[in-house]
C-alpha cells in the first residue's frame, strides 16, 4: 500500500548524487581487461599516463599494434621506440621544445623500416574518424588534392565530382574505426560521462572516442558525483554509455599540461613541463640513452603515484604555478633580452615577413592570421601589434591547436613557448582543426591569410615538410595541407640549395595560393607561376648589392629571376627588434647566420 503518495512521488523522482553502475578502475587492470595485441589504438593528445601503462605491459613483446595518433608526442613516440607499433596513423611527428623538428624516434623507425607509415594533415584524419563516428563510409573533404600524400592512400583517398552539379572536384576520405580509443580528459563521474577540456589540440580525441569499435579507456584527473555532471552537462563531450572504464590518474598529461580549467574551480590547471620534455629530446637522440629514460620515467614507476613522487611536489607546485595569465612576468629572462640595434639574417627574415603580412592584411582586408610553431609564429605576432597600433582589428589562429583571438604574451619558459599559458588564456574561443581548418579558414565565411614555413619550396611555391628522400623523414603535414585552403599563403624558409629547390621530392601540399615567400636573405613574389626575387637584404660582409643577389641566386636550386625594380629592404627598426626578442629572448628561433 502507498501510505502517502506525495512521498512516493519524490522517492520516484528523487536524483541521485551518484547513480549508475561504477566503471571506475585501476590503470593497470583497464588496460588489461580492454587492450588486447593487434588492435587499432586511437590514442588521444595528452593520454601520456595511458601510453606509459601500454609501455609497461607490453614491453618486450610484439603486440603489433596500429597507432592512430594524429600528432606522435613524446610518449607515443617512446612506444614506438620500444617496437610496440607496427603502423602509425598520423598527420604530424615532430618535437617541439625547445624549437620545432623532426623526431629522431620517427626518424629512425621510417630510416629501418620498422614502422608502416600513413600519413595525413591534421584535417583529413579528424573527418576519417568523423566518418567513422557517423557510421558513413566516407567524408568530403577540401584538403590533400594534388599532394602526393594521395598517392600512398589511394585506398582511403579518392576525387569525385560534384554529382550535385556544381562542377567542381570533392576530395572523399574513407571512414575510420579504432577498435579501442585511449583519451585523458579533466574528469567523469563513475558512470563514464566526461568532462574533456579544449586544450585537445585536434578534436580527433572526441572524434576518435565516438567511432570506436569497443569503447574508450579514460583516464581523468578528477572523479565527480553525478550531480557534479549534471551541473556542468554543457561541457560534457563524451557519454557514458560509450565509456568501458575510467581511472583517476592526477597529472595523467605530464609533461603536457592542461592549461585552462573551463571556468570550473575544482579543477587545477598545470602547464607542460618543458624542461622535462626538452631532456627527454636530449635522451633521444640515440637508442641508448633514450632506453636509459624509459627505463628511470616508465618501467621504474609502476603507477602513477610513483611516477608523481618521483617528479617531487616542488616541480609539481611550479607547473601549477605556471599555469596563470601573468605568469609571463615572473620570467627574469625577459629583462636580460638585448637591446642592440646590431641583428642577423633570422631576426630580419621575422621581421621582414612580419612587415609583408602587415601590408597583405591591410590591402586585402583579412580578418585573421593562421600560423603554426616557430618563426611563423613569431611574424605572425609582430604583425599583430602592428596592425593593432594602426588600429586596424584582426584575430590571430594558432590552426593546429584551434586557439582563436589570443592577444600573444611573452613565455613563462625559457623557451619561446608557440600557446603557453599567459597566450592561451586570452583566447576569446578555443575550438579544434575541424572549425579551423574546416570552417573558419577553408569554409564559405572564411577571410585569413596563412603564414606556414617548410623543410623544401619549390619555384611554383609547392611545400615540402615530409620526406626529402626514400630513407629521410621530416615531420609530416601537421596543418599545412589545411592551411593552403587559405585566401592567400606568406611562406618563410631559411635560404640554402637544399630547402629552395627546382623541384619538391615529395608534395606535401600543392603552392597555389603561395604567393610571397621570405627567406633570411630576400623576398620572392610569385608571378605567372613562379618566384621572383624582388628584394634583397643588405649584408655588411658584401660590398654591393650585386654580392648580396649573387649570393640569393648561389643558395638557390633554381635559376633565379629577378625583377626589373629589385630593392634593398631597409633593416629592423629597435622597435621591432625589442618586440621580437620579447618573444624570443634567448634566440631559440632567430638563431642567424
Amino acid at each position: 500500500m502507498i501510505s502517502k503518495f506525495g512521498d512516493f512521488r519524490d522517492d520516484i523522482f528523487e536524483l541521485k548524487e551518484y547513480e549508475g553502475s561504477s566503471k571506475v578502475l585501476e590503470l593497470g587492470e583497464a588496460i588489461r581487461r580492454y587492450v588486447k595485441p593487434g588492435m587499432k589504438l586511437h590514442i588521444s593528445d595528452r593520454a601520456n599516463a595511458l601510453v606509459s601503462e601500454l609501455i609497461r605491459q607490453f614491453y618486450e613483446s610484439k603486440p603489433n599494434f596500429t597507432l592512430i595518433s594524429i600528432l606522435v608526442t613524446e610518449q607515443v613516440s617512446n612506444f614506438i621506440h620500444c617496437g610496440l607499433a607496427k603502423k602509425i596513423i598520423t598527420s604530424s611527428c615532430s618535437e617541439i621544445y625547445p624549437t620545432p623538428g623532426p623526431s629522431k624516434v620517427i626518424q629512425r623507425a621510417f630510416s629501418d623500416k620498422t614502422l608502416e607509415f600513413e600519413n595525413w594533415s591534421l584535417l583529413s584524419l579528424p573527418q576519417r574518424l568523423m566518418a567513422g563516428a557517423f557510421n558513413l563510409p566516407f567524408m568530403p573533404t577540401n584538403s590533400l588534392s594534388g599532394s602526393s600524400l594521395v598517392q600512398e592512400i589511394q585506398d582511403s583517398f579518392c576525387e569525385m565530382s560534384d554529382p550535385f552539379g556544381s562542377g567542381t572536384k570533392v576530395g572523399l576520405v574513407k571512414a575510420l574505426n579504432p577498435d579501442i580509443s585511449l583519451i585523458h580528459a579533466w574528469a567523469a563521474d563513475p558512470q563514464g560521462n566526461i568532462i574533456a577540456a579544449p586544450y585537445m589540440l585536434t578534436g580527433e580525441d572526441v572524434w576518435g572516442a565516438k567511432a570506436s569499435n569497443h569503447g574508450v579507456v579514460a583516464t581523468v584527473e578528477h572523479i565527480v558525483s553525478s550531480q557534479f555532471i549534471r551541473d556542468h552537462s554543457a561541457l560534457v563531450t563524451i557519454p557514458g554509455c560509450m565509456v568501458n572504464s575510467v581511472s583517476l590518474t592526477p597529472l595523467g598529461a605530464h609533461p603536457q599540461g592542461i592549461v585552462t580549467n573551463l571556468g570550473i574551480s575544482e579543477f587545477e590547471p598545470y602547464a607542460d613541463d618543458y624542461e622535462f620534455i626538452s631532456q627527454r629530446r636530449q635522451a633521444s637522440r640515440n637508442d641508448k640513452d633514450l632506453d636509459a629514460w624509459i627505463k628511470n620515467w616508465v618501467l621504474d614507476c609502476p603507477n602513477q603515484n610513483d611516477y608523481l613522487s618521483k617528479l617531487g611536489d616542488e616541480r609539481i607546485a611550479s607547473l601549477k604555478k605556471g599555469a596563470v595569465i601573468d605568469s609571463w612576468r615572473d620570467n627574469p629572462v625577459l629583462d636580460a633580452i638585448s637591446h642592440s640595434s646590431s641583428y642577423n639574417s633570422r631576426e630580419m627574415m621575422v621581421i621582414v615577413a612580419a612587415r609583408r603580412l602587415e601590408e597583405l592584411v591591410l590591402s586585402n582586408g583579412y580578418k585573421g592570421i593562421v600560423f603554426g610553431i616557430g618563426t611563423s609564429c613569431l611574424a605572425g605576432y609582430l604583425a599583430y601589434y602592428e596592425l593593432k597600433q594602426k588600429g586596424y582589428d584582426v584575430e590571430l589562429w594558432l590552426g593546429g591547436a584551434g586557439y582563436y583571438g589570443f592577444s600573444p604574451r611573452p613565455s613563462n619558459s625559457v623557451y619561446p613557448i608557440y600557446g603557453d599559458p599567459p597566450t592561451m588564456l586570452t583566447c576569446k574561443m578555443i575550438s579544434d582543426v575541424v572549425n579551423t581548418y574546416g570552417i573558419f579558414i577553408g569554409g564559405k565565411q572564411g577571410n585569413c591569410i596563412s603564414v606556414l614555413s617548410a623543410a623544401q619550396v619549390d619555384k611554383y611555391g609547392n611545400l615540402n615538410s615530409t620526406k626529402t628522400s626514400p630513407d629521410s623523414y621530416v615531420v609530416g603535414s601537421g596543418g599545412s595541407n589545411d592551411a593552403v585552403n587559405a585566401k592567400e599563403v606568406l611562406l618563410m624558409v631559411p635560404q640554402s640549395g637544399h630547402r629552395l629547390v627546382e623541384n619538391v621530392y615529395y608534395t606535401t601540399c600543392i603552392g597555389n595560393k603561395v604567393n610571397f615567400l621570405v627567406t633570411d636573405m630576400g623576398i620572392f613574389q610569385k608571378f605567372d607561376g613562379e618566384f621572383v626575387l624582388t628584394d634583397y637584404f643588405a649584408d655588411s660582409a658584401l660590398a654591393s648589392s650585386e654580392e648580396a643577389i649573387d649570393q640569393i641566386r648561389q643558395n638557390c636550386d633554381w635559376e633565379l629571376k629577378i625583377s626589373s625594380e629589385i630593392a634593398e629592404v631597409p633593416p629592423p627598426t629597435l622597435e621591432e627588434l625589442l618586440l621580437l626578442r620579447t618573444f624570443d629572448p634567448q634566440g631559440y628561433f632567430t638563431r642567424g647566420r
